[in-house]
C-alpha cells in the first residue's frame, strides 16, 4: 500500500464474533495511522482501513462476542431503539437541528430507526423499510431496494451526523430451501473496537424483522442469507490503545493475549444465554426495565417492545 492511500481489507466469516475478531485484528496491525476530530492532545492516530466484513450466518451460534462496550441490558434497548424506534421521540424538533451549535437544545439529531421508517422530505415522511419490502415482493431480485439515513439539509451542520448510510437487500433463489434474503450496509465511519458489534446485532436483527416481513407479505419462507457490511472508515481510536496495548511492565496482557489465552466457547455467549439478560440484566437494563422506566414512550413503540417481550419468553424465539 503506497504512502497516503487509506488500506482496503476484506474480511469473510461464518459468524458475527469470528467476524469481529478477524476484523480487529486486521485494523489493529494494518490499518493506516489517521486523525480524527475527536482526538484529545495526547491521543495517538487512529488505526483506520475501509473494510467490507461479510459474516454468512449472521444468527449462527455463538452469536454474542462477551468483549464489548455495553452491558446485555444495555445491548438490547439499543436493538429496540435500531428495530422499533424506542428512542425516536428523543430525537429535537428540525428547527433546532438547523441551529447546529446554537441549538441549547441537547437531545439528539437522529436515529437510525426514525430514519429508515420516517424519513422526512420537507412535509412529506417516507417509511423506506416498507418501501424496501414492497419492491422486493413485487421482484425479489430488484437491485432498487435500498433505504438511506443521510439528509443533506440536517446533516453537514452538525457534529454528530449518522454513521450508518444506507441499507440494500435482495432476496434470491435458495432452491427447495426457498428463498434467500440478503443484505447490505454502508457505513461512512465506524467506531471498530467499541461500535461495531453492537451496530451488527441490531442491524441483522432488522434484517430478520424485514425477511420475517417479506415471508408474509409473498405467502413463501423466506431465510437469512448472508449479511455485509461495508465500512469507508472503520477505525479504531487512539484513546483506546492503552485498553488494547495492556501494559506489559505491569503484566497486563493486551487485548489479542487475553483473547487467545481462551477458547472460542469462553470469549462468546450463544444466544440461550443471552435472552434472559436481554429481557431483564438485573442492574436497570433490558426490556423490561425499559418499559417500566420509559413513561414517555409513544403508545405505539411501546405497544411493539411488548410484543417483543412476548417472543423473547418463548423457548423458540432467537436474540
Amino acid at each position: 500500500m503506497e504512502r497516503g492511500n487509506i488500506p482496503v481489507f476484506t474480511v469473510t466469516a461464518e459468524t458475527i464474533p469470528q467476524a469481529y475478531e478477524k476484523t480487529l485484528k486486521m485494523v489493529w496491525e494494518k490499518g493506516a495511522p489517521i486523525r480524527t476530530e475527536y482526538d484529545r492532545p495526547d491521543d495517538p492516530p487512529s488505526r483506520d482501513a475501509t473494510v467490507m466484513v461479510c459474516v454468512n450466518q449472521p444468527f449462527g451460534q455463538p452469536r454474542f462476542h462477551r468483549s464489548f462496550a455495553d452491558g446485555l441490558g444495555g445491548l438490547a434497548e439499543y436493538v429496540m431503539e435500531v428495530v422499533h424506534g424506542a428512542h425516536d421521540y428523543w430525537v429535537k424538533p428540525v428547527e433546532e437541528i438547523l441551529k447546529a451549535q446554537q441549538s441549547k437544545d441537547t437531545r439528539w439529531t437522529y436515529t437510525y430507526h426514525q430514519r429508515l421508517f420516517e424519513y422526512r422530505i420537507e412535509d412529506q415522511i417516507v417509511n423506506q423499510i416498507d418501501a424496501m419490502i414492497g419492491k422486493l415482493s413485487e421482484r425479489g431480485f430488484t437491485r432498487r431496494a435500498q433505504a438511506i439515513t443521510w439528509n443533506p439539509k440536517l446533516d453537514p451542520p452538525t457534529d454528530d451526523p449518522p454513521c450508518l448510510q444506507r441499507i440494500w437487500g435482495r432476496l434470491c433463489d435458495g432452491g427447495k430451501g426457498g428463498l434467500v434474503f440478503n443484505m447490505n450496509t454502508h457505513w461512512r465511519s465506524r467506531d471498530l473496537f467499541k461500535a461495531w458489534f453492537e451496530n451488527v446485532i441490531a442491524l441483522t436483527t432488522l434484517m430478520r424483522k424485514i425477511a420475517d416481513r417479506l415471508a408474509e407479505a409473498i405467502g413463501q419462507q423466506v431465510q437469512l442469507g448472508r449479511y455485509v457490511d461495508i465500512s469507508d472508515s472503520l477505525h479504531i481510536y487512539g484513546s483506546y490503545f492503552r485498553e488494547i496495548e495492556g501494559d506489559p511492565e505491569k503484566g497486563v496482557q493486551t487485548f489479542f493475549e487475553k483473547i487467545e489465552s481462551r477458547s472460542f466457547e469462553e470469549r462468546t455467549w450463544d444466544s440461550v444465554f443471552i435472552k434472559p439478560f436481554f429481557i431483564d440484566d438485573g442492574v436497570g437494563k433490558g426490556l423490561k426495565p425499559m418499559l417500566a422506566r420509559e413513561v414517555d414512550m409513544p403508545e405505539n413503540v411501546r405497544k411493539a417492545i411488548e410484543e417483543e417481550l412476548r417472543l423473547m419468553e418463548s423457548e423458540s424465539y432467537t436474540v
